[in-house]
């Protein structure tokens, strides 16, 4: 269940969402999709990234046929850099954007969890899905690497 107002970022803006009505509207342009990925931090407080395609991000991906999105979380997580790591108390939040780089005109929900991992696991990032780096960040840094990514990844670090 979407909580209203949402923010759905464009590649250049955003515009907000008021109600479902709205947002069954925008569905009639787009495809929709829905990810899951971690905030993940470990015993240091610095915070997991991937370099993917000359931009900074977090581990996430889509959430497969049959699978809750904590379950395709934690999977991408592991996946895309090598680390296991478990979900824990806090905010859950919740990231609307839409891209065509793929073909069919796409608004992505992604919903990322706060995680713990310890940072003496082997970082691994999932070449074959074009991450070059996977890293431990200091926190503070978090948003300055986020001034050369997607302005929903922006706003995401802005909440962390």
């Amino acid at each position: 269940m979407l909580k209203f107002p949402i923010k759905v970022f464009t590649e250049n803006d955003f515009q907000i969402i008021e109600d479902q009505q709205s947002f069954d509207e925008l569905l009639k342009e787009f495809e929709f999709i829905r990810a899951a990925g971690g905030i993940v931090r470990n015993e240091k407080g610095e915070i997991l990234m991937i370099f993917r395609r000359g931009k900074w991000d977090f581990p996430k991906g889509k959430v497969e046929a049959g699978e809750d999105n904590s379950t395709a979380a934690l999977r991408e997580v592991r996946e895309e850099t090598g680390v296991t790591a478990r979900i824990t108390e806090g905010k859950t939040i919740s990231i609307f954007h839409t891209y065509d780089t793929y073909g069919p005109k796409m608004l992505k929900e992604t919903v990322w969890f706060p995680m713990r991992a310890l940072s003496q696991q082997n970082l691994t990032p999932q070449t074959e899905e074009e991450i070059a780096q996977a890293v431990w960040i200091p926190a503070e840094k978090i948003n300055e690497l986020l001034q050369a990514s997607y302005a929903s990844l922006q706003e995401l670090g802005k909440l962390l």
